[in-house]
């Protein structure tokens, strides 16, 4: 089974652009692909993730079990419309149903790892429901390397599957030394396999699908995401 779950340490590191990425990839390579945005908050008629990804390719099959107008974690969002409380049962039932049919499986987390949910649960702990390996993406210009190390730290304690982190907003070029060398602070302190970067997109909302899709195959190795042998990459 070709599936991800996609994560990170903070809203705005570019969650919904490797998402996008990846689908409209595996898409195009033939290959039926599901966008699951377990819960969504910051959620108007206008500003969906689904709806980028819908942009990038309509033929995504793209759901959502819960969405909310406020950019609040999803506890608080929840207690804004009057939902007593988010139901895990549900997320994962609608999950296994609308996946039916679709080979490659992309969910996307909520705000961050440690968004509550309920008065009880971070999002740690809907990402060990769903039992795939974990991709953190991290932004340098968001978040400091010892954000990064705590983060992994924490995943790890967790027990949860971390195949590796993908850059987002990387610019090898930068005069600032951490983030230029970001993927190689990051690799020697924790060991993780860093999969790739992105570079910074100036109109993000507008992005060309061909163009994203070219930076994912060229930037990214894909192919140790998905564990597979990809023909139009030999």
């Amino acid at each position: 089974m070709l599936s991800v779950y996609i994560a990170g340490l903070k809203k705005g590191t570019g969650k919904t652009l490797l998402s996008a990425g990846l689908a409209g990839t595996m898409q195009s390579l033939s290959y039926a692909t599901s966008y699951f945005k377990p819960i969504q908050t910051g959620s108007n008629l206008l500003n969906d993730d689904a709806d980028f990804l819908n942009r990038i390719d309509k033929n995504i099959k793209t759901f959502t079990s819960y969405k909310f107008q406020s950019i609040s974690c999803p506890l608080v969002g929840a207690y804004k419309e009057g939902i007593k409380q988010i139901d895990i049962m549900k997320i994962m039932h609608e999950y296994k149903n609308n996946i039916m049919m679709t080979d490659c499986h992309i969910v996307e987390g909520c705000n961050s790892i440690y968004s509550p949910i309920d008065d009880k649960i971070t999002e740690i702990s809907l990402i060990e429901q769903f039992v795939m390996p974990l991709i953190l993406v991290v932004n340098p210009l968001l978040s400091d390397i010892g954000e990064v190390i705590s983060g992994i730290n924490y995943i790890r304690a967790n027990n949860i599957n971390l195949m590796g982190v993908v850059i987002n907003d990387y610019d090898i070029s930068s005069e600032d030394i951490e983030i230029k060398y970001f993927p190689h602070l990051i690799k020697e302190f924790t060991g993780v396999k860093i999969l790739g970067s992105l570079p910074h997109y100036p109109n993000f909302e507008n992005l060309e699908p061909q163009i994203l899709i070219s930076d994912i195959l060229n930037r990214l190795n894909i192919e140790d995401i998905f564990s597979l042998r990809i023909a139009k990459l030999i």
